[in-house]
């Protein structure tokens, strides 16, 4: 795990190369090196998780081929082996060099051959190309920019603003959408104008100044049981291998665990796995709130046999303390303060020595576990089991007319509901530029006629998924952690998207089949759960208590988020009087876009944002 960056076009700057790789010191603390030719830089830090040995640090060189890597190829030893067999040699034990070889022998096609998380950059000296990659899910990012008649990139945006050629400006429109709806980006984009995001199973190819962006993956339908049984048991099995594959590291792997189906399930197969090896997992634990989970989570601590249960206990008054940390190392507004539990998850990892942990994202994405959801799953099945599903619950019904309404809804309603639904601490003008913004666009997956497989696609590729990859791989990355999710293996995902409907909802009961793999391992008080939570705090409460409730004040209602435009002055001091936010979401928004906007937009990085480089290894 890395931080990577780097510049095309223009004869390299290796100052601003070493200031890149500095500024990702979190991303990487284990060393620091830089290379250019006259055309190409690298920029890089490591964070040393397979083969600790200096001979495994970046850039990595074969022949014309220099590649950089920031995350990790779980079948690094099979892909080696193939590669031994056609001849290769290595002189490392690390993944890094087997990607390049296998670079070397496949070309762009060696990602077909990936089981991993990943974000990389490949500069061919023969051919004058660059190649960009992110991952089949978009777990490691790569942010690019034009600039300067070049091109750069990097995981972080910090990296990436201190190139001159980079406008440090706010988009207008994602500013106005997330402060009057919570909203995020398109996933190509970013908070900043002019900078993108490579989406996930893209590849960037520069040439001669020439930028072209291609996916080369997508989910393929597969034959899939059609039986519960069957079905559960080959999801087991791929969850199994896909965890075993996971597993391999050369620092300590813990587990984030929540106490939902997706983390509870990874848990309790990992110790089938885990062997004698100590095992911690980490949860956040709210005593007081009525969802907490911690009562799940300990049982499930319990049946796993793990040996070291840690619980981290954010509170107000720690998060008042964190505040400006958290915003600086989310480098974008996050939706809620979920992600600082979250990233209190990772600094606890990070206080008990803990490098690598496993987590349960995705699960909700791949197999319906989403409220809303249901309704399509109801479209998707046979009209007499569907009809069956509606006289059982007719709660389902609004949540039909919702799902028909999204996809079939006039765009000047559309716009009129999203008026109606805006934050009140946004002010008249950010809600109406927010209503002109349209939804997340279904783009590739339009074809599909299966409304089911429809919008988990969009969830995985499009909508929720990319976003909370993002939070992960901050919260993560904050403290020089590594999150893996063996939920998002790309056979998983074949499996998930080909099954019928009737196997992720059922009688009432989303991710069925995901439930039913667990029978028999995963407490049943768990399995049982209807419930929606996951690392969820007591925003409101927090959010009402001081002194946290007069900072939030004391931040909109000065004269410098005052001369934005942005909030409604007015509506934050009526609710700061009455002693209640009526819309802690909203006020959280607002609190977070302008914290965001002071540290990232308008503070021009220097020193302190950079650790003194370490002495480059290798």
């Amino acid at each position: 795990m890395c931080g990577i960056g780097g510049t095309a076009g223009l004869p390299p700057d290796p100052e601003l190369l070493e200031r890149m790789a500095a500024t990702m010191h979190k991303r990487g603390p284990d060393g620091q090196r830089t290379w250019h030719d006259a055309r190409v830089g690298f920029a890089f830090r490591r964070l040393a998780i397979i083969d600790l040995h200096e001979r495994s640090s970046q850039p990595q060189h074969l022949g014309p081929l220099h590649l950089i890597f920031n995350g990790e190829l779980y079948n690094y030893r099979e892909v080696r082996e193939e590669l031994r067999g056609l001849g290769h040699r290595f002189a490392t034990e690390g993944d890094a060099e087997v990607l390049l070889h296998a670079w070397a022998e496949w070309g762009d096609a060696a990602l077909d051959r990936a089981n991993g998380m990943f974000a990389l950059a490949v500069w061919d000296d023969a051919e004058r190309r660059l190649t960009l990659a992110s991952d089949p899910f978009g777990e490691k990012p790569v942010y690019y920019a034009h600039a300067g008649g070049g091109l750069v990139w990097a995981s972080e945006l910090k990296a990436l603003l201190l190139h001159g050629g980079v406008r440090r400006r706010a988009d207008d429109e994602a500013v106005a959408a997330y402060l009057a709806r919570g909203a995020m980006p398109a996933i190509g984009s970013s908070f900043f104008e002019g900078i993108s995001r490579l989406p996930a199973a893209h590849l960037l190819e520069w040439q001669d100044g020439t930028v072209r962006v291609r996916r080369y993956w997508r989910p393929r339908r597969v034959d899939a049981p059609a039986r519960p049984g069957e079905a559960a048991s080959a999801l087991r099995e791929l969850l199994l291998d896909s965890i075993r594959l996971r597993l391999r590291s050369d620092v300590p792997v813990g587990t984030s665990l929540s106490g939902g189906v997706d983390s509870s399930t990874v848990v309790l197969l990992s110790a089938q796995l885990a062997g004698e090896h100590t095992r911690h997992a980490f949860t956040a634990r709210f005593p007081g709130f009525e969802r907490d989970e911690w009562r799940y989570a300990a049982a499930v601590a319990q049946a796993a046999g793990v040996a070291e249960h840690h619980a981290v206990e954010p509170t107000a008054a720690s998060l008042l303390h964190d505040l400006d940390e958290l915003v600086r190392d989310h480098e974008e507004p996050v939706g809620s303060l979920s992600i600082y539990a979250q990233w209190c998850v990772n600094r606890a990892a990070r206080d008990a020595g803990v490098t690598v942990l496993l987590d349960g994202q995705g699960g909700d994405e791949l197999f319906g576990g989403y409220p809303a959801t249901a309704a399509y799953a109801v479209r998707a099945l046979p009209w007499r089991a569907a009809a069956r599903e509606l006289r059982r619950d007719g709660r389902l019904l609004p949540g039909l007319g919702a799902s028909l309404a999204a996809d079939y809804l006039p765009e000047p309603l559309r716009r009129l509901a999203r008026a109606r639904t805006a934050a009140p601490y946004a002010s008249a003008a950010a809600r109406e530029a927010s209503a002109r913004i349209g939804p997340v666009a279904v783009g590739v997956w339009r074809e599909e006629p299966d409304p089911l497989r429809r919008q988990l696609l969009v969830q995985s590729f499009d909508s929720s998924l990319p976003h909370l990859l993002r939070y992960a791989d901050r919260s993560s990355m904050a403290w020089s952690r590594e999150v893996r999710l063996p939920l998002l293996d790309r056979r998983l995902a074949d499996l998930a998207l080909s099954l019928p409907a009737e196997l992720l909802y059922r009688e009432g009961v989303s991710k069925r089949v995901l439930r039913d793999a667990g029978r028999g391992l995963v407490p049943e008080e768990v399995l049982v759960r209807r419930d929606k939570v996951g690392f969820e705090p007591p925003q409101r409460r927090w959010l009402a208590e001081e002194p946290l409730r007069s900072y939030v004040a004391d931040v909109l209602l000065d004269p410098r988020a005052r001369a934005r435009a942005l909030y409604d002055a007015g509506a934050i001091e009526r609710d700061f009087r009455q002693g209640a936010w009526r819309d802690p979401a909203g006020i959280w928004w607002a609190l977070n876009l302008e914290l965001w906007l002071r540290a990232l937009v308008e503070q021009v990085p220097g020193a302190a944002e950079a650790a003194p480089a370490p002495a480059a290894v290798g």
